[in-house]
């Protein structure tokens, strides 16, 4: 019998398991397993966009940058694609499939490219916006991580005093037999209630934490805490502006690609992660459809502030609104550079002054107990025992 020749791999096949990898056991304890990152979406749509204009065929790009993905739900996805793709299915379809993944507004662009033919064009503007977000959140968590890093450290400078230090001078004084100042005592109590209560105390803590977790992925939850986001100085108008300024650009992109307006502004309600202002930008989008024009419906729910309204008045009169809203988003942009800019300024100084005054009045307290006995131990000149110290009679 004739040896049955072996089909060689082509440029497009895939491996055997669809892209899958095993997963560890481990994998299954880490919440965030599998997550695809907007970095890790911004590098797909980049090479996408390049891949495409070289005129390479959708289903071997799709083919090749999912065998350059390290996050194996991602390329079991991508994968997955390709052979719906390959199968018939349209490459925005498939797209949509995954609207958890890519997001509302990519997935209608891929749409208006596709449609339109100028899937490149499309795609390249995709990595440019995903560029733009990627860099302002990553300026806005900063803004937000570096008072979280100290606050940590300073919990852990104190703990650090309070289990390891002041019992050290708790045995000290207690040898004395004396009454112990105010402060002193306030910080021993501190110190030993810590000591004896450590591990339900931490046990509390995750708890609480836990629960506003879970509180927090509730409709009434979540609407509550970010309510109160908005209204903590500086941070507040630092979300408020994130939130516009990413509405302002995705609306603007998509008006450029061909969406309609009201469409368009449904889109980028996604992108608002703050369930308030989402809320007020739907109500601007209902009042719209009612036939409001766009600057006197945000006006109404006062989101933005006069200049911004005005800007995109001046855009809905002179038929320029896509760039109008690219200046609103231009100009909020600047504003949180500024804000972030101005949090990092203050908070740390700020905190210094809380750590140095939490720090500096431990230290005090300890030290008061000391300067009265070297007091006691001076007055008592002659060289005999001292009255209330060890050996005295």
């Amino acid at each position: 019998m004739a040896d049955t020749e072996k089909p060689k791999p082509t440029p497009d096949a895939k491996p055997a398991d669809g892209g899958e990898e095993e997963r560890s056991l481990l994998s299954y304890l880490n919440p965030f397993y599998g997550r695809v990152t907007v970095s890790q979406l911004l590098l797909f749509t980049k090479y996408f966009a390049t891949l495409n204009k070289a005129g390479i065929p959708v289903l071997r790009t799709l083919a090749t940058l999912a065998r350059q993905i390290s996050n194996p739900r991602f390329r079991h996805i991508i994968f997955r694609m390709r052979d719906e793709v390959e199968g018939g299915l349209p490459l925005n379809m498939a797209f949509r499939k995954n609207e958890d993944i890519f997001g509302l507004l990519y997935v209608n662009l891929v749409r208006v490219g596709e449609e339109s033919g100028r899937l490149f064009n499309v795609l390249d503007r995709l990595s440019q916006l995903l560029d733009r977000q990627l860099k302002l959140r990553r300026r806005v968590l900063s803004a937000m991580t570096y008072p979280a890093i100290i606050t940590v450290v300073a919990t852990g400078v104190v703990l650090f005093l309070m289990l390891v230090i002041i019992p050290n001078f708790a045995k000290l004084f207690q040898q004395f037999g004396q009454e112990l100042p105010w402060a002193t005592q306030v910080v021993i109590d501190t110190s030993t209630f810590i000591g004896n209560n450590f591990l339900n105390l931490t046990a509390v803590t995750l708890g609480f934490f836990l629960v506003i977790y879970q509180v927090n992925q509730t409709q009434g939850g979540k609407h509550f805490f970010d309510s109160v986001k908005l209204k903590i100085p500086m941070f507040g108008d630092l979300t408020l502006k994130y939130n516009i300024a990413l509405y302002a650009r995705n609306l603007a992109t998509l008006f450029q690609s061909g969406v309609t307006i009201i469409n368009g502004m449904r889109i980028s309600v996604e992108a608002v992660d703050n369930a308030v202002i989402a809320e007020s930008l739907l109500s601007v989008v209902r009042d719209v459809e009612g036939g409001m024009p766009i600057a006197k419906a945000l006006t109404a729910v006062n989101v933005m502030p006069e200049l911004s309204t005005q800007m995109i008045e001046v855009g809905e009169e002179s038929g320029n609104l896509d760039e109008m809203l690219e200046k609103v988003a231009d100009f909020y942009e600047d504003e949180i550079n500024f804000l972030v800019d101005q949090l990092t300024a203050m908070v740390e100084p700020a905190f210094i002054v809380v750590l140095g005054g939490i720090v500096g009045f431990i230290v005090v307290a300890m030290y008061l107990p000391i300067f009265r006995m070297a007091k006691v131990i001076t007055g008592g000149g002659g060289g005999g025992a001292t009255p209330g110290l060890p050996g005295a009679p």
